[in-house]
């Protein structure tokens, strides 16, 4: 934050919020830009090409916010990580897992046997609800937790400002 000439009022720094990885944020302008990429995501949605380049690039302000926010509560911003490495690491086990039952079972498939379709796609949702879970513990974790008090390695405490 910055403050303004004219009239001492804190102005928020949209540019810092979500560009810069250094020093630290708020809990409420964690979730004002959260709700910001949200926003800009689900509008992206609408678009068939511009949109998934508009998603790719709302990575990078994500990342910023949740770097910011893990500097806020004093911890390093690479625990950024989790989330990404579980999805990642989560979706290539379930689809392979659904490779795997796919070609174990494919006179079953051929067939249209549910039974054959559960048992294909069952734990692959499992471990699709589990890659989720752990996405909204980390978000929620971020989210809520409050701010470590005082200066820390990272700057000094936003609420000071």
């Amino acid at each position: 934050m910055t403050m303004d000439s004219s009239t001492q009022v804190p102005s928020f720094d949209w540019k810092h919020l979500f560009f810069s990885f250094e020093g630290r944020i708020r809990r409420s302008h964690f979730w004002i830009g959260w709700l910001v990429c949200l926003g800009a995501g689900v509008v992206a949605g609408w678009l068939p090409l511009i949109g998934a380049i508009i998603g790719i690039l709302l990575i990078w302000p994500n990342l910023a916010i949740t770097v910011k926010r893990l500097h806020d509560m004093g911890h390093t911003g690479w625990l950024a990580a989790i989330p990404y490495a579980v999805g990642i690491v989560g979706s290539i086990i379930a689809f392979s897992m659904m490779g795997v039952s796919a070609f174990m079972n494919a006179s079953a498939l051929e067939n249209e046997d549910p039974a054959a379709i559960m048992a294909l796609m069952g734990p692959a949702f499992g471990l699709f609800a589990l890659i989720f879970l752990v996405g909204i513990g980390f978000l929620l974790w971020i989210g809520l937790t409050d701010s470590q008090r005082g200066e820390n390695r990272f700057g000094p405490s936003p609420k000071a400002l």
